[in-house]
């Protein structure tokens, strides 16, 4: 087992506590009043991927499949991809292999994607070192069965155990299964659990709630009905510029910003859950967006997406040149060099784009299928 140890950052804790305050929080959240059927963004069907650069495809995999992912696209071998460079604004000569992984969402039930890239042949940085509460980091959050420790195990074994020092957030509690955890992959993303702790014999389990007009801490189950991928995590230094991105042009729906000292979290910090449609479906998965008073204003650190664990997020679109006119309206620059581009996901044709949003810390993907192209006037 590999354990990072050493004083932790007051970010790294104020992670911790915002995180474990939120789910004690929930009865305390802000409530708001149900948006209108047509608000929002109808134009985005959902959250569809996510993509992540690593160092070693073949030593992520094996973390992530302890993790529960299964390979749904092997490692590729190595390869210029004119296509992929264009579109993450790459130098053209860049090399890259990709695999992509899968697992269930906890709430949809239906398989979300993980997409990863290994690059070479450019110059790289490597963000494993980032503190869990500095701009440029951010987590994925899943949901395990019964106990982390169960999780904790496997990945010991396997030898790709690494527990970041977050301060009591890091203890395991003396008796019991435990509830709470962060993991680090082979390339220093966070990874943050949560168990479902199995009721006693007899104690009906209820389903996952969701918000679908109301998205506060009360209304929601945090932890879906089942095992599997539940969120993104997004560190920003404007809480209220990011979620107006995220909601306005994107289609999220997101609880109002709490008055300052109202939500509970202490230590400065705004957690914002915000759900999505996954795309291609009828469930939701979630992009939460923490904002701690120790970032406001701090540009983000010039991360480029292949540098080593740098993060990116998909949407599936409808109509990109509206949701792509809009994204740049509200601020987002572009990361594709020429804007909108024709390229292939898989065996899909269609159009995309990657932007960096408002803050400059998030990458999003506008993705459309040909399938979906909005009609033509004559």
């Amino acid at each position: 087992m590999r354990k990072r140890t050493g004083t932790s950052s007051l970010l790294s804790r104020g992670l911790g506590v915002a995180i474990a305050a939120g789910m004690l929080a929930c009865a305390l959240a802000a409530a708001r009043a149900p948006r209108a059927a047509d608000e929002g963004n109808s134009q985005v069907l959902g959250m569809a991927f996510d993509g992540h650069s690593v160092s070693n495809l073949e030593n992520s995999i094996k973390f992530y499949k302890v993790l529960d992912f299964k390979v749904v696209h092997r490692p590729s071998g190595w390869k210029v991809d004119k296509e992929l460079n264009k579109l993450e604004g790459l130098p053209e000569g860049t090399q890259s292999r990709t695999a992509v992984l899968a697992t269930q969402s906890s709430v949809s039930g239906t398989p979300f994607d993980l997409i990863l890239h290994q690059y070479k042949g450019v110059d790289q940085k490597d963000w494993s070192k980032l503190d869990s509460g500095a701009l440029g980091a951010g987590h994925m959050d899943l949901t395990v069965m019964d106990d982390c420790n169960i999780v904790i195990n496997k990945l010991k074994a396997a030898g790709l155990l690494v527990l970041p020092n977050m301060g009591a957030f890091s203890r395991a509690p003396a008796h019991g299964p435990r509830p709470f955890v962060f993991v680090q992959d082979p390339d220093g993303w966070f990874i943050e659990m949560f168990a479902i702790i199995n009721p006693k014999p007899g104690v009906r389990v209820d389903a996952g709630k969701l918000s679908n007009s109301t998205a506060t801490m009360a209304n929601m189950n945090r932890l879906g009905y089942q095992t599997g991928f539940n969120h993104i995590g997004l560190n920003v230094s404007d809480a209220a510029k990011e979620r107006s991105f995220y909601e306005d042009v994107l289609g999220g729906d997101y609880p109002p910003i709490a008055p300052s000292g109202s939500g509970g979290l202490g230590r400065g910090m705004a957690m914002l859950n915000g759900w999505f449609t996954q795309a291609q479906t009828d469930g939701k998965v979630r992009l939460e967006i923490l904002g701690a008073a120790a970032n406001a204003g701090k540009p983000g650190p010039g991360e480029k997406l292949s540098d080593i664990n740098v993060n990116y997020l998909g949407f599936e679109v409808s109509d990109i040149d509206a949701v792509y006119a809009k994204a740049k309206a509200a601020g987002a620059t572009d990361v594709t060099d020429g804007g909108i581009m024709t390229v292939k996901h898989g065996a899909k044709n269609g159009r995309a784009v990657m932007l960096l949003d408002p803050n400059g810390l998030g990458y999003v993907e506008l993705w459309q299928s040909s399938k979906s192209a909005p009609a033509q006037g004559n």
